[in-house]
């Protein structure tokens, strides 16, 4: 999802707004929503790709030989060719990488990496053109992606094992980094993450009415030189993580990526999200399912509910640590402002 449904693409849910007054509404649902607001009710929101390509590159030697460059108390790491922003904090292993939406930044995350920080140590970056990291040129699709943060963690001399959190087309990306570096990844927490196939899902719950054009619109294979539909082909081979440590986090409310407006359509299109989500949650047997009832699409940052997060990512930090499994969800998070959905032990 992303910020405000009139800014976004339909499809899968991104970015919303940040609550602070002057912040660029950041995904790529608001991209594309942008232009079809005026034709429909609702913004509907679009499904990120994620990236997976099993190859492995070469990895190129770019670790900085003298002084890092210093950005807002983070780093730019040269990846061979652009540099991405990186900001760390904390010590111990795992390390906990937090990956943003679509259109997002590292600074989604600050509200929860500060909590993060006194258990582990705990980074998070911006992908190529995002925040302060410097741009690619052309159209690259998620591989191209992953490829990025696996040369930034070797660059940066950051050492597996990685618990992986996942905003929204984040999710994707991480959980699909799992899946081609399984002995790299310890665990994974999916923040409202996009589903599997979502762009196709969701367009075709559409009524009739919505004009041709905008359905062509919305299928664009490439936002903001991000080819969507290669990276949603790459993440439907995403069958199963196996027994990695997973807690899928959905949000509770909806507006953000839905608009306000609580039409048929926007039912249909909170029930599909609540499918994937569950979907989600199936691709491992060690899994836990909660709901942030309180919690709009950004639930990590400070006007959704960052504890319920930050509590998902020690109990995954744990697990790996000891090599067990995840404890039943009723052991890990209290309280009327969540509601578990699986993962009962």
């Amino acid at each position: 999802m992303e910020a405000n449904p009139a800014s976004v693409r339909p499809a899968v849910p991104n970015c919303a707004p940040d609550p602070t007054p002057e912040r660029t509404k950041p995904e790529k649902y608001l991209a594309r929503v942008n232009k079809l607001s005026t034709l429909l009710l609702v913004a509907l929101p679009l499904l990120a790709a994620g990236c997976g390509k099993q190859t492995a590159p070469q990895r190129v030697d770019t670790r900085e030989r003298g002084a890092p460059v210093i950005v807002g108390g983070g780093r730019l790491v040269d990846v061979g060719g652009h540099r991405l922003y990186l900001r760390c904090a904390g010590s111990g292993s795992p390390t906990v990488l937090l990956e943003a939406g679509f259109g997002g930044s590292s600074s989604d995350w600050r509200d929860t990496q500060r909590d993060l920080a006194r258990t582990t140590r705990t980074c998070a970056y911006d992908r190529a053109g995002l925040g302060s990291s410097v741009g690619r040129p052309g159209v690259h699709d998620a591989s191209d992606e992953i490829r990025d943060l696996q040369q930034l963690l070797f660059s940066a001399r950051i050492p597996p094992p990685y618990v992986l959190a996942g905003h929204s087309y984040g999710g994707l990306l991480t959980r699909l980094y799992a899946h081609a570096h399984p002995r790299d990844v310890a665990g994974l927490v999916l923040v409202d993450a996009d589903g599997r196939n979502a762009t196709q899902r969701q367009l075709a719950i559409w009524p009739e009415s919505v004009e041709p054009d905008a359905r062509k619109e919305a299928a664009e294979p490439v936002v903001n030189d991000v080819d969507v539909r290669s990276s949603e082909t790459l993440d439907a081979r995403v069958r199963s993580l196996g027994d990695l440590p997973l807690i899928v986090i959905e949000a509770g409310r909806h507006e953000q990526a839905f608009g306000t407006d609580k039409t048929p359509l926007w039912h249909a299109e909170a029930r599909l999200w609540s499918r994937m989500q569950a979907e989600l949650a199936r691709l491992s047997s060690d899994h836990v399912h909660v709901l942030a009832r309180r919690s709009d699409h950004f639930v990590q940052r400070i006007d959704g509910q960052p504890r319920v997060v930050a509590d998902a990512l020690r109990a995954v930090v744990r697990a790996a640590r000891e090599k067990t499994r995840l404890p039943p969800c009723a052991a890990l998070f209290h309280g009327a402002a969540v509601r578990c959905l699986s993962g009962e032990g």
